[in-house]
């Protein structure tokens, strides 16, 4: 600051009332840390500045004080003979702005030989209506007394007031010496002032309450400070300080309050905040540089409930000082927003703890790039990303100058990778977390987003996953993430894909403890679960997520979900006045839906008499409400549940809203929301105490008690429907039903089963009509382990109710799971697998030059279906009755891209003579290739499986060409056709890690072979992988009597090989009376040749190979001989031509 000078004349008085002329004194001030601010003053020479501006006789003056002890001069107020409106005012103004750690510091003494109180004062006058910093009443002090009183930032021309009120009786003395003003200018640096972790207890550290703004942080405690508003208590220690802003009855929403810091190095910054009330704005934390600029690095706005929220955040490391913000923003009417504990110091070992809450704003937050990733994500702004396909807003402070995490796909090949990780955690041994993301996906042919889980000396498990485009929007995503054993790491990866205008972003990473909420699922504990307060009209006020603790008159004591107080729900809590009052709640943005069921509980309170509250839920399609139920009035102080059954045809969202008419007062609460894709009216129609159940993978203990993954999100916390097949009796059924109330001629039944165990009985899918009931889809025995998709297109004509059954008996195990169950108007139209279903018959065609054609026939022909395996399922057939002599029928698949390898998978049954046949062919060019697979002479015993390579260099089609002779009892029939990428195994090869590939259980043994894994009760490992989540096949003992064995057998599909073949495979048996493992080699279904038998314990996984030079068509068969304890399991099958290598059997 340069130097400055000026010229004062003061005047003093004394007692005598004689005014002696003071000298003219020149003062100057210059920079410098042993320089005074002006203003500081002993009074020894003259008054520095200070100015009386006292009305009458009772006034400041410059004295020698009459104490013994202070021989020097003083300002010094005497009262006598004060008049009635008599005050005496001592005036400094501030020929500068002063600096935000501007404190003043002064000796005061008082005297009143009565005891009458003085009241002696400190104010600030900003050509406003003066604050008072500082004031006393007190009659007298033993001696001098010493405070210090902050100022902060003023602007120049700024005045401080010294003011004494007389008393009027006895004789008042008032004496001020030694004022020192310190740290007032801009360089000065106040002792502490690097003391920024704060509680708040005694003070506000090294903050500073920034009074440019039109709003000051309060430094307060205890229960809700002011119009029941606020946490109610501290951080800290539940009883203590905290800092704190709020709305009034005369606020302006956009006041502001800033909390701030002198310049620091630091690089670590922790903080819990409170944001509360229906209408409140936002906290935003701010990094400022040495150049002024400001960046917001963290923002919250809208409520976020009646509860303490940590916040952490991380800078990158820079030479230059950095000066840190915490700024309020009224923003709205009604509510608080508070901050506590708050943390800053400077890094460990070059860095910050991992954060749980992360903007990008200032940093990566710990996220490392892979370096065998192809690429890495870059860290920009929307500003900086114009003119690209990243996202022009970021979704923390929705501006262009707000950080997000990009990884700039279009930019990148195909298939290529950018992967993230965080650094490893230690095991959260006892509970589970929720990491919580925004995600950005945009562009056709964007890609996919995952999220993994990477435990150390594990292999990754996916967490969540999305593909393709997701729109011009952020979206939330969410995974549960629980690593019990081990330290762990999140790893965020994009894989580009083949689009040329796209881009995968992420921001606003955050961490709760605790399971993220099931798919659809909010009870409002940890969030929010993205339902936004939206103003959609002029009247429009903000629900409120709160809890009990702060609950109104009408408001419930307890949430539903906890039914305590400490739970939460969001409430419109309506405010008496004039005006009416609107409140919408909006669900996410969500994805077309036929059939799907919305839940809740709702309480509506308020005077009985006169209230008129209503409250209405909404499906929201293209800004256009569809109504689907309200209700007015006080419903009592309970909470109700409501189910909704609704349909969208296009993406949509939910909305709740509550109105409020003019002048009356209620309140409207909404707890755990969910809603899920399937008709709500699912009722039990058990007779034998066997029921389905409504579990999550949590509850499961055993494998064959249920599923330790639903469908919908794939993991442990997700729902679905279950039947332990365990039973005692025969003939016990367990129904699930539901009315049908669709409009339309068909509807398509759609939903995802899973069937496992060694003797699993049957589930069904019922309809029932006005007078019968018939089953339109069966399964029975155990399938692959996994989610099995089906959809079954039933007629509606009569139809009133659909049912899942599912039978068990005395001999049953295992269990039947069900998921996502959808029912919408009109036919299927999913043909993949293709199995006939439509009329339309998947685009397959007739060859026009054939004389007889394939005809498209159900089961009532008297050979079921294998889709839905009952007379209503349909598929293809030549049927030899309808023949006059030997005919041959093709029959093309539509057209498929050029392809190096695909594999065709088909269901075939022949009953024939030994010159029918059915053939395989590539139709390419208007010719017809030669047979990739045929099936001739002896007839097959039901449906049978088969696969074919296939390949083209150009557009192509299948051929099935069916060669058949007049009969009546011969046929062709084909059934659920389907192509995939890659190559097919070599026939009777699995390692059974997908699936059961082409083996089958067959329908005449005692119990299944189980696709089972390390969880199961066999091997802890597979052989394949040498891991517990590793497949294979495995027979379980069944504890039956000695004499009466158990059989489980288990056939390949046929193999043909003209020469020598090599079988092998892995086996495992861990007991000697694990019983006995044999494998047949079956020729024309009836004939079994023996080449391999063993009942020995072997404990671990052994191989067994023999060369097999059968010429002619064979199916491997495992027959397992259950014992009295123990298992047998099989891994690894492969069938090789030509002769085994190595040490071999010859068969």
């Amino acid at each position: 600051m340069s130097g400055w000078s000026f010229l004062l004349l003061a005047f003093a008085t004394f007692s005598t009332g004689q005014f002696i002329k003071v000298r003219d004194i020149s003062a100057s001030y210059t920079d410098g840390p042993d320089q005074k601010f002006y203003g500081s003053c002993d009074f020894e020479k003259d008054a520095c500045g200070w100015k009386d501006i006292s009305k009458n006789g009772f006034r400041w003056r410059l004295e020698k004080a009459n104490i013994s002890s202070i021989p020097g001069q003083v300002m010094h107020v005497e009262g006598k003979d004060p008049g009635i409106f008599s005050k005496a005012v001592l005036e400094f103004s501030f020929p500068q702005h002063t600096a935000l750690g501007c404190q003043i510091n002064f000796w005061y003494h008082l005297h009143d030989p009565i005891g009458i109180s003085s009241h002696f004062a400190l104010s600030l006058d900003t050509n406003g209506p003066s604050v008072v910093l500082w004031e006393i009443k007190q009659g007298q002090t033993i001696g001098w007394v010493n405070t210090t009183v902050g100022i902060g930032n003023r602007p120049k021309g700024t005045k401080l007031l010294f003011s004494v009120d007389p008393t009027y009786i006895g004789t008042q003395d008032i004496m001020m010496d030694d004022i020192t003003l310190m740290d007032c200018a801009e360089e000065d640096i106040p002792a502490g002032s690097e003391k920024l972790s704060c509680d708040f207890e005694r003070n506000t550290c090294g903050w500073y309450l920034d009074q440019s703004a039109n709003l000051t942080w309060e430094r307060t405690k205890g229960q809700n400070p002011f119009d029941n508003q606020g946490p109610g208590h501290d951080q800290t220690t539940g009883s203590g300080y905290y800092m704190f802003v709020a709305t009034k009855r005369n606020s302006n929403p956009s006041q502001t309050a800033r909390l701030i810091s002198y310049p620091q190095q630091a690089k670590c910054v922790s903080f819990w905040y409170h944001i509360n009330g229906a209408s409140i704005g936002s906290l935003r934390f701010i990094s400022k540089n040495t150049n002024g600029t400001e960046t917001v690095v963290w923002t919250r706005a809208g409520t976020q409930g009646n509860k303490w929220h940590f916040a952490d955040l991380s800078f990158a490391t820079n030479d230059s000082p950095v000066q840190f913000i915490f700024e309020a923003i009224l923003g709205g009417t009604d509510g608080s927003i508070a901050l506590d504990e708050v943390q800053v110091w400077s890094s460990v070992n070059g860095s910050c703890p991992p954060e749980r809450e992360c903007t990008f704003q200032s940093s990566l937050c710990g996220l490392e790039p892979d370096p065998a990733a192809d690429f890495p994500w870059v860290r920009i702004t929307g500003m900086q990303a114009a003119g690209s396909s990243s996202p022009s807003k970021d979704h923390t402070l929705g501006t262009d100058q707000g950080y997000y995490m990009s990884a700039q796909l279009w930019d990148r090949p195909s298939a290529s990778q950018s992967r993230m990780a965080t650094r490893f955690y230690e095991p959260n041994l006892e509970s589970e977390e929720c990491w919580m993301f925004w995600y950005h996906m945009r562009g056709r042919d964007v890609g996919m987003l995952n999220v993994y889980l990477h435990a150390s000396q594990n292999r990754q498990i996916t967490l969540w996953s999305r593909s393709g485009d997701q729109g011009e929007r952020w979206r939330p995503g969410r995974a549960t993430v629980i690593s019990p054993l081990s330290p762990y790491q999140i790893i965020f990866e994009a894989v580009a894909g083949e689009g040329q205008v796209m881009d995968i972003a992420i921001d606003d990473l955050s961490v709760l403890n605790g399971r993220c909420p099931p798919h659809g699922l909010c009870d409002f504990e940890m969030d929010l679960c993205y339902w936004v307060s939206n103003a959609l009209s002029v009247h429009s006020v903000d629900w409120t997520w709160t809890s009990g603790v702060s609950a109104s008159t009408f408001a419930p004591q307890v949430d539903h979900t906890t039914n305590s107080k400490l739970g939460h729900y969001m409430a419109f809590d309506t405010k008496h006045n004039a005006d009416e009052q609107i409140a919408y709640l909006q669900s996410e943005l969500m994805q077309p839906v036929d059939q799907a069921c919305l839940e809740f509980w709702y309480h509506m309170d308020m005077w009985n008499a006169i209230g008129k509250l209503t409250l209405i839920v909404y499906v929201n399609e293209s800004g256009t409400l569809h109504s689907l139920w309200n209700q007015t009035g006080a419903q009592g102080r309970v909470w109700h549940k409501i189910t909704l059954d609704y349909g969208a045809s296009e993406q949509y969202q939910l909305v709740f809203e509550a109105k409020r008419p003019p002048r009356d007062d209620g309140v409207i609460a909404l707890d755990d929301l969910f809603f899920r894709e399937r008709l709500c009216d699912w009722v039990q129609e058990s007779e034998h105490g066997f029921s389905w159940t409504h579990q999550q993978g949590l509850q499961v203990d055993t494998c064959n008690k249920g599923l330790l993954y639903d469908h919908t999100i794939g993991n442990k916390h997700g729902f679905y429907l279950a039947l332990n097949m365990s039973g005692d009796k025969d003939f016990e059924t367990a129904v699930l039903s539901v009315p049908v109330n669709i409009q339309a001629s068909t509807m398509c039944v759609q939903f995802w089963y899973f069937m496992l165990g060694p003797s699993v009985a049957k589930l069904d899918l019922v309809v029932k009509m006005q007078t019968t009931e018939s089953v339109v889809w069966t399964r029975s025995g155990t399938e692959a382990a996994e989610w099995l998709k089906a959809q079954v297109t039933v007629s509606l004509v009569d139809t009133q109710r659909m049912k899942f059954t599912g039978s068990r008996n005395a001999k049953s195990n295992g269990f039947i799971a069900l998921d996502d169950v959808s029912v919408t108007p009109g036919a299927c139209e999913d043909h993949s697998p293709c199995g006939f279903e439509s009329s339309s018959l998947c685009g397959f065609d007739q060859d026009i030059s054939d004389n007889t054609h394939w005809l498209r026939v159900n089961g009532s022909a008297g050979h079921v279906d294998h889709t839905y395996r009952t007379q209503m399922g349909h598929s293809m057939a030549v049927l030899g009755k309808e023949l006059l002599k030997t005919e041959t029928a093709h029959l093309l698949t539509p057209a498929y891209s050029k392809t190096t390898e695909s594999c065709l998978q088909f269901w075939y049954w022949l009953s024939a003579g030994s010159g029918d046949s059915l053939s395989v062919h590539v139709y390419l060019n208007g010719e017809l290739g030669p047979a990739l697979w045929s099936r001739s002479g002896a007839p097959s015993t039901g449906w049978e499986v088969a696969e074919v390579t296939v390949s083209s260099p150009a557009t192509f089609r299948v051929t099935f060409k069916a060669k058949l002779s007049p009969d009546q009892e011969s046929f062709i029939l084909l059934d659920d056709v389907s192509v995939r990428n890659g190559a097919c195994l070599p026939t009777g090869s699995c390692d059974f890690e997908s699936g059961l590939c082409t083996w089958v259980n067959s329908d005449l043994d005692d119990h299944d072979w189980v696709h089972a894994d390390g969880h199961a009760g066999g091997p802890l490992t597979d052989h394949t992988t040498h891991t517990t989540d590793g497949r294979f096949m495995l027979s379980q003992s069944q504890m039956t009597n000695p004499d009466n064995n158990s059989t489980a057998i288990l056939i390949s599909e046929q193999v043909r090989h003209t020469s020598d073949s090599c079988l092998s495979f892995w086996y495992n048996m861990n007991y000697s009376n694990s019983g006995i493992l044999r494998v047949f080699l079956e020729m024309e279904n009836t004939h079994r040749r023996l080449v391999f038998k063993t009942s020995a314990a072997v404990m671990s996984w052994s191989n067994y190979s023999t060369t097999l030079n059968e010429t002619k068509p064979y199916k491997i068969v495992l027959d397992a001989e259950s014992g009295n304890g123990g298992f047998i399991a099989v891994d690894d099958i492969t069938v090789t031509k030509g002769q085994c290598k190595g040490t071999a059997h010859f068969s």
